[in-house]
């Protein structure tokens, strides 16, 4: 299918060109090109005079497994996602990745919380891959690796057996031997990219999040295997011990990273690591009504804000991400933007961390994150410059068009086309 977006101001990280012709086909941008007295045959023709066409935003860090829809059971989220059947949960994790992509996200990597043997997140993916549902492009990680006693098995009521046989919590990896074990067993269920709990954390019980999780021989071995297999990994950390270990094991991107100072992120400036810093979620839990949560939050707070500046003035690469759950609601992922500029990070560089940063992060910058000749259909429009209004995308509504896998999926724009 030929879909001609004419009139179009475009722009993304390299480039802001005004008036211009931008044909899709079959889920590719074909052409760019200027006015012109002959336009190319298409099916549908979009009108973008005044208009911004950008590439579609990329959240490097949701959890979509969580309870969405009216009439929700009032369960909390940790024993909904224990005890709820896994074709249940397929269902409301696909409503939450639609609310997303409604919001401009065009793709989305899920960083855990599924069922062990049988992963929403890989479900969901392949559904959307083969156009069975509408929906993002999903990078699912098919469950994290977590050890015994660490963040993610604590995630659950301590008392509560955990049995992954009958979809009841996840199964723990220790040692060297049964990491690569874990990353093999997450490979030949569907993942896209290996994730690991390397400390704490605060939606946890019975764990303190400056607890560092797995040695650094363990993460190495899970880093060794990971990358023999092509799929990067992605390191949960909340502490100075689990960030050092994580850098010296050569993990991929680093998630939340509280605890990072000057010298870590040299660190990860000198190997090419990213930091997914996810801003608001800790700001958020300090207000939580889980006590035990908000107080985690609250002992983490100065810290993150403290890595965070940290890494804008080292220079370590970032990618957006919000960490969305039960906490942060899907289709509010933008609001994230507005944590990552009070926390000082320019405009621009927020644009990046959305677009070609995070394509980047992803192994997929030759594919992803710019608008040019023979990268993916995925694309957003919006009435204001987004570079210059960087806010202006904290809001759903205001992403006025979203184009996914070469698909219109939502068009709200008033002009007929």
């Amino acid at each position: 299918m030929k879909i001609l977006f004419k009139n179009a101001n475009i722009i993304d990280s390299d480039r802001c060109e005004l008036n211009k012709n931008v044909l899709v086909n079959d889920g590719v941008i074909e052409a760019i090109f200027g006015q012109t007295d002959s336009l190319p045959e298409a099916d549908e023709v979009y009108d973008l005079r005044d208009k911004w066409l950008m590439p579609g935003m990329v959240d490097m860090h949701t959890h979509l497994n969580a309870e969405t829809g009216i009439n929700k059971s009032g369960v909390n989220g940790k024993l909904w996602r224990m005890l709820t059947p896994s074709p249940e949960k397929a269902i409301h994790f696909l409503r939450n990745a639609q609310l997303t992509l409604m919001a401009g996200f065009t793709t989305v990597r899920n960083c855990g919380h599924v069922t062990y043997y049988t992963p929403e997140d890989v479900a969901v993916r392949e559904a959307i891959y083969h156009d069975v549902a509408v929906g993002p492009n999903v990078i699912a990680c098919a469950g994290f690796i977590t050890m015994t006693a660490g963040h993610g098995d604590l995630s659950y009521p301590q008392k509560l057996r955990r049995l992954p046989e009958y979809g009841m919590g996840e199964r723990c990896f220790n040692g060297p031997w049964d990491c690569v074990e874990g990353v093999r067993e997450k490979v030949r269920n569907g993942a896209d990219f290996i994730k690991v709990m390397a400390s704490g954390g605060m939606g946890s019980s019975g764990d303190e999040p400056d607890w560092p999780n797995f040695t650094v021989e363990e993460l190495s071995a899970i880093v060794s295997e990971a990358h023999a297999l092509k799929r990067k990994v992605a390191a949960h950390t909340h502490c100075r011990e689990a960030s050092i270990r994580c850098i010296e094991a050569g993990i991929d991107t680093i998630e939340h990273g509280c605890g990072l100072t000057d010298d870590l992120c040299e660190m990860m400036v000198e190997k090419g690591l990213y930091l997914i810093p996810t801003m608001r979620v800790v700001d958020v839990l300090v207000n939580s009504d889980d006590k035990e949560e908000a107080k985690k939050a609250a002992l983490l707070v100065d810290d993150h804000h403290r890595a965070f500046r940290s890494a804008i003035k080292t220079g370590v690469k970032m990618a957006y991400g919000t960490d969305s759950i039960n906490a942060l609601k899907h289709g509010e992922n933008g609001l994230e933007i507005l944590n990552m500029r009070e926390g000082g990070m320019s405009s621009k560089m927020v644009f990046d961390c959305l677009t070609s940063n995070a394509a980047d992060a992803l192994g997929k910058a030759d594919v992803q994150g710019y608008i040019r000749e023979g990268y993916n259909a995925d694309l957003i429009v919006t009435a204001k410059q987004p570079v210059e209004n960087i806010e202006y995308l904290s809001e759903a509504g205001h992403v006025e068009l979203v184009m996914v896998r070469g698909k219109v999926v939502k068009n709200t724009m008033e002009r007929p086309f």
